[in-house]
């Protein structure tokens, strides 16, 4: 079974995108839509078209690694209260050497 926004279709045609514009190459590729091959688990090639807009290329950011005693203050706010926000955020940012952008 395919996956939804795949396709079997051989490179250069799909049906995910619709032609709006024509490349150099001749074929018709809406300049918003990315094609990337892709190969399975049983050495098919598949198609896949994307949005441009998501950018694949860019590194992802390191995941913070919380110490036991950030864990377990950050755990206890949650149960108290799931959405910290304003002062209580700051302080609790403040009181455990993060970012406010860490304590969410």
């Amino acid at each position: 079974k395919d996956i939804p926004g795949t396709s079997s279709l051989s490179p250069g045609s799909s049906k995910e995108c619709a032609p709006d514009s024509q490349t150099s190459a001749g074929t018709a590729e809406p300049d918003y839509c990315r094609r990337i091959l892709v190969r399975d688990a049983k050495g098919t090639i598949r198609e896949i078209v994307l949005p441009k807009g998501l950018d694949l290329d860019r590194p992802k950011r390191t995941r913070t690694s919380f110490t036991a005693e950030q864990l377990y203050r950050l755990e206890l706010e949650f149960q108290r209260c799931q959405y910290v926000v304003g002062r209580e955020r700051t302080e609790l940012a403040r009181q455990l050497n993060l970012s406010e952008t860490q304590v969410r």
